[in-house]
């Protein structure tokens, strides 16, 4: 290649320095932030036209706008849409399965149900064809969550359940647990308390397992409100102290107020007007700080219902009042018919029985309109029945026809390709072994150095085991030796493979952390953080690469601090690989040098190692880079990790 053939054109040139002086000069805000969007879809749209048929490229460029989707704004559907042409052109079947699941999604977003679930249908269609199992539970999930939007819970049900079988099948835990959670909210939708609250159980116990607080609190407050609803007040209860207790600590203020007003109504069933009224306006000041006037609405109703029984009636025509005003502007149905059943008593047991009358008459009404508002549903349920089997008739006549075109097709291509493939096998052959040797003693050397990894982790590990038995902890050792086991497990099976999740990596480092933690009697805390935007599930990294480095933060670093140990490990995007960093307030690695000048780190040899393949196989990996914080007059050391994402 001539140096006239690497040269970009003048026209691009002025392009890259256009963009990069808007985003210097013109930061994003207001209309400022509309010419960044444009710029900002102008270049992907570029780079999407440059790709032409090459689904290397082609799959970069759907990562880019998914990743640029909050940005792009109102551009998103635009380049999704021209993606989605693009990948016909290129007959890209993969890039046309996921952006038209993702076209799906974001038409949910918009409340275009019936466009999203063509969509979604489009993606199963050909996640079928390739046999991607993992695709097609997303599908399902998909088209499920598009019908229960519309309250057409029969439609959802259906594709719940297809999605929670091939979860189970994969064996993919996390996937299963949130399924199990969204049939028992739509059962519980339904008032099928014991399917809702089997569903929720299950979901439960797999986030015990996999120590899913967040999704533990979801599911504690909706045992909890099944509970509820099934009058078993008592039996709610301590459910709703469990969501409490988590939704705190996570520090979920909306989260916190739902619970509350939930565990008020409980005590309300018992009868214990003191305590729920107490709790009721406990919820309140969150629900007003976030104007939330559906969930003020039942609150002051319920404040209304109580002053009523304890025969306050100035104060519960006042509550009430307050409550149907705030319904009435979110016309929440269900609670208007609560509001009007609750003035209608208050009336009646105040003797104004023409007021008693008057919103009688109100909750009859709107009883009525939520009977025809359930009786459209439930005919809009048929209607939607009868053009999803007509379509799947369509799909599947049409999937027919083009079996036997492509028989065809296939029989006339098998023979050419036959007749060429006997005059280049000879070549073919030698390049084929040649390429896979290489590969072979790639595989074998990161399965070499891994494999020295985990023998030195392991002695670690059971060397804290061997202090409690010492210490006759035998019930702090038995503890520690089943999340040991748990680690244990999860690092055997990371050493087998090339790649793991960022999801899964996380989960270990924590195990870990938490593991060392027990050891050392909570002398340090830390904590994790990633982007919101890192969708950890999708994105798989090397494993057990930054353990060697918490293990040194925590023998090195904070060994000798009676207090305020941290040790704060973060996770963020960075020029397309995965930036991590691992910082504490210890002494400093300078200083930790000193005291340990005969120690040969074995762990950071291996890693080393590591890192001189990889850069081999990504050449623009960054270097890793390690930093005493004395330098910023302050303790401490800061390491930043950059890992590779692999496809």
């Amino acid at each position: 290649m001539n140096r006239h053939q690497t040269k970009l054109p003048t026209y691009h040139w002025y392009f890259l320095l256009l963009l990069v002086l808007c985003f210097f000069q013109c930061p994003p805000g207001n209309a400022q932030a509309n010419n960044y969007k444009d710029l900002l879809k102008d270049s992907i749209q570029h780079q999407l036209l440059s790709a032409g048929k090459d689904t290397a490229q082609l799959r970069a460029v759907l990562t880019k706008i998914r990743k640029r989707r909050r940005k792009l704004g109102d551009h998103y559907e635009v380049l999704m849409l021209n993606f989605i042409q693009q990948s016909k052109k290129a007959n890209y079947r993969y890039g046309l399965m996921k952006s038209y699941d993702f076209m799906g999604l974001q038409l949910r977003y918009n409340e275009s149900y019936e466009t999203a679930i063509d969509y979604h249908h489009k993606s199963l269609v050909i996640a079928k064809n390739l046999k991607d199992t993992l695709q097609m539970c997303y599908n399902y999930n998909n088209l499920g969550q598009a019908y229960r939007k519309q309250d057409l819970n029969a439609q959802a049900l259906p594709y719940f359940h297809q999605a929670l079988l091939m979860q189970e099948k994969i064996g993919h835990e996390k996937s299963a647990s949130f399924t199990h959670n969204t049939l028992g909210a739509t059962y519980l939708s339904q008032n099928e308390f014991d399917k809702a609250l089997f569903h929720m159980e299950a979901s439960n116990a797999i986030a015990i397992k996999r120590n899913d607080i967040r999704t533990m609190a979801f599911n504690y407050g909706m045992i909890g409100e099944i509970h509820l609803l099934k009058e078993e007040a008592d039996e709610a209860l301590p459910y709703f102290e469990e969501a409490l207790s988590i939704k705190k600590e996570l520090n979920y203020d909306k989260g916190i107020a739902v619970t509350l007003h939930l565990m008020a109504q409980a005590y309300y069933q018992k009868q214990d007007f003191a305590k729920a009224s107490q709790i009721f306006w406990e919820a309140i000041d969150i629900h007003q700080r976030y104007k939330n006037k559906r969930y003020l609405a039942l609150c002051y109703a319920y404040l209304g219902k109580i002053h009523t029984e304890q025969n306050q009636y100035n104060k519960a025509e006042q509550s009430l009042l307050k409550a149907l005003k705030m319904a009435e502007e979110v016309h929440s149905l269900e609670q208007l018919v609560l509001i009007n059943e609750a003035l209608t008593n208050l009336y009646r047991r105040n003797n104004n029985w023409e007021k008693a009358y008057t919103y009688l008459n109100y909750s009859n009404s709107w009883k009525d309109s939520l009977n025809t508002a359930k009786y459209q549903k439930q005919i809009q349920s048929l209607e939607v029945d009868y053009q999803t089997q007509k379509k799947e008739q369509q799909i599947e006549i049409l999937s027919s026809t083009n079996r036997i075109k492509s028989q065809r097709i296939r029989l006339g291509i098998a023979v050419i390709v036959i007749l060429i493939l006997i005059l280049v096998l000879v070549f073919y052959m030698l390049s084929v072994r040649k390429k896979n040797a290489i590969q072979q003693e790639e595989k074998l050397r990161q399965q070499l150095l891994k494999s020295q990894m985990n023998p030195h982790f392991i002695f670690n590990s059971l060397g804290s085991i061997q202090n409690y038995m010492y210490r006759n902890e035998p019930d702090k050792a038995a503890r520690y030796m089943g999340n040991f086991a748990k680690l244990t497990r999860s690092i055997l099976n990371n050493s087998s493979s090339e790649k793991v999740s960022l999801d899964e990596e996380i989960e270990t480092l924590t195990n870990y952390l938490e593991l060392e933690q027990m050891r050392m009697k909570g002398a340090f805390d830390y904590q994790i953080k990633f982007d919101e935007d890192l969708e950890t599930e999708l994105i798989n990294i090397p494993p057990l690469l930054l353990q060697p480095f918490l293990e040194n933060s925590i023998k090195h670093g904070i060994k000798d601090m009676r207090d305020g140990a941290i040790i704060r490990l973060s996770f963020k995007e960075h020029n397309d690989f995965i930036c991590a960093e691992i910082e504490d307030n210890g002494v400093g690695i300078n200083s930790a040098n000193k005291q340990s000048k005969s120690h040969k780190s074995l762990a950071t040899k291996i890693f080393k190692q590591r890192i001189a393949i990889l850069k081999n196989q990504y050449p623009a990996l960054p270097e890793p880079l390690v930093k005493d914080l004395s330098d910023e007059d302050r303790n401490g050391t800061l390491v930043k990790v950059y890992l590779p994402i692999i496809d």
